[in-house]
């Protein structure tokens, strides 16, 4: 029996909009996702070894959290990394990119899922399902369809506080899907077989370098919808714009023969179905 770990982080807010006239990049988003990564037990070491490694060699220790809206905006740049560890931009651009490829050269697997909040509202109207709901169970459809039984995936989310409009607390609803989940299977696709599901878990994004990597994971599949979103699901587009940090990780999303829609990035709801593929 293979022992597996699945990381997970969110990208966007989770609550909706009355109107799709108040979702904004700035306030409430559109788009909600979780991204993970998925990794055997040996390789889940290997992968912490390597980013400790890098961390130390970059900022001389390996307790720095790396955030992706972090690296992107100055003031955090400025405040979190190069003025502390006294860093050019150069050194911080050189670390991201060794960073990338480490992830890159692991041997991992990346799986995403997304909401859009607007289309869920005109689909299903108040019976649109709560945001990280949908995109925790069709998640870990792929993951158990992945991870075969006698094989076991963990799950371990960042750590999350707050409260939901009605009061229902975050970690407490995630902790009751999980259950859920392993006891019943899913509810939006039947026969899917959970035995390999294991246990949940949450952890600080700080003390994690693997969610750190999820924080990496959702940023940059949030960032493709919020940039190419309506391109996902229009025919008229022979190649997919896609955003560039995405792409520099693209190969290493589950996929069916290349097909990425569906296996490695799955989006809420299908509007129209479009098989695209990593080439």
């Amino acid at each position: 029996m293979k022992k597996y770990y699945f990381y997970i982080d969110d990208s966007g807010t989770k609550e909706y909009a009355k109107n799709k006239e108040e979702y904004s990049n700035k306030g409430n988003t559109r788009y909600f996702c979780f991204g993970g990564v998925l990794l055997e037990h040996a390789v889940s070491a290997r992968l912490g070894e390597n980013i400790a490694r890098l961390k130390k060699q970059v900022f001389g220790t390996s307790d720095v959290e790396i955030k992706s809206n972090w690296l992107r905006i100055k003031k955090e740049r400025d405040s979190r990394y190069l003025i502390p560890y006294k860093l050019s931009e150069k050194d911080l651009t050189k670390f991201t990119y060794d960073l990338f490829d480490i992830i890159s050269d692991s041997d991992l697997l990346l799986i995403s899922a997304i909401v859009d909040k607007i289309q869920m509202q005109e689909s299903y109207g108040e019976n649109a399902w709560y945001a990280p709901a949908i995109v925790y169970e069709i998640l870990l459809q792929r993951i158990v369809q992945q991870v075969d039984y006698p094989d076991e995936v963990s799950v371990i989310i960042d750590d999350m506080d707050g409260a939901t409009p009605k009061g229902n607390q975050y970690k407490k609803n995630l902790k009751e899907h999980h259950l859920k989940l392993k006891k019943n299977g899913s509810m939006l696709q039947r026969g899917i077989n959970f035995q390999s599901l294991g246990k949940q878990s949450f952890k600080n994004s700080a003390l994690s370098h693997h969610i750190q990597v999820a924080d990496i994971i959702a940023y940059n599949v949030y960032r493709q919808f919020v940039e190419y979103g309506e391109a996902w699901e229009d025919s008229i587009n022979k190649e997919l714009p896609t955003y560039a940090w995405l792409e520099k990780l693209s190969h290493k999303f589950r996929n069916n023969d290349g097909r990425i829609q569906g296996f490695g990035i799955i989006k809420m709801p299908i509007i129209n179905r479009i098989k695209w593929a990593i080439k």
